[in-house]
């Protein structure tokens, strides 16, 4: 059975590819659903998961956004776009939040609660905003990674796009009202059966120049 599971998370990464032009057909709202459900379980420095991801479907709000992504028409022609942000609201709140949630569900002394929460105060509670927002963008990106996989095992196409004015995203989708901060942008859908993209063999390192410290 474990054999077999490697098997098919294989496939599904040579599978993936960056689609660069997707078809007319919509996900639906149930498999986007599934894929952000995954994407909740990723890693996350502390659990925190200090990142939103907004789902937006409407075409003409997709579009405005072309021009502040190098013209790059995927943004608009796809299922749904999806962008990850940067959560920066107050991170004492985050934490507290946290720690209550945890508690609901772990049978944890008072004194560890408080020292876990002490704990995640003392290393993020002097964060700049500059190192608060590429804090939580890496944790972003990791979630990113889990939503890349999540989609290809569902044989749902995407293409990460980090090419992108962040400023006029937040601008356009009314972030900083919401205490967010762009990150990276994913169109997610299916591929055109006349994306070229999907011919070419996936090219990647070989795991020699890849990998220090063990014979592979």
């Amino acid at each position: 059975m474990q054999s077999e599971s490697i098997h098919t998370l294989q496939n599904a990464l040579y599978w993936r590819y960056a689609v660069r032009r997707f078809s007319n057909k919509q996900v639906s709202d149930e498999t986007i659903t599934e894929i952000i459900k995954n994407t909740r379980l990723s890693a996350s420095s502390y659990g925190l998961q200090p990142y939103k991801i907004i789902v937006i479907k409407d075409h003409a709000l997709k579009s405005q956004l072309v021009d502040y992504s190098f013209g790059q028409n995927k943004v608009a022609d796809n299922s749904h776009l999806l962008v990850f942000a940067a959560d920066m609201s107050c991170i004492k709140t985050m934490i507290d939040k946290h720690t209550q949630r945890f508690s609901l569900y772990n049978d944890l002394s008072d004194d560890k609660l408080i020292s876990m929460k002490s704990s995640m105060l003392d290393a993020l509670s002097s964060l700049t905003t500059d190192k608060q927002y590429k804090w939580a963008s890496e944790q972003a990106y990791i979630a990113l990674s889990t939503l890349l996989i999540s989609a290809a095992s569902l044989q749902i196409d995407t293409c990460p796009i980090g090419g992108i004015e962040h400023q006029e995203y937040d601008r356009i989708l009314d972030l900083d009202g919401l205490q967010l901060k762009t990150v990276i942008a994913c169109p997610i859908g299916y591929r055109h059966p006349f994306d070229y993209s999907a011919l070419r063999y996936k090219i990647r390192r070989p795991l020699n120049e890849l990998v220090l410290g063990m014979e592979l």
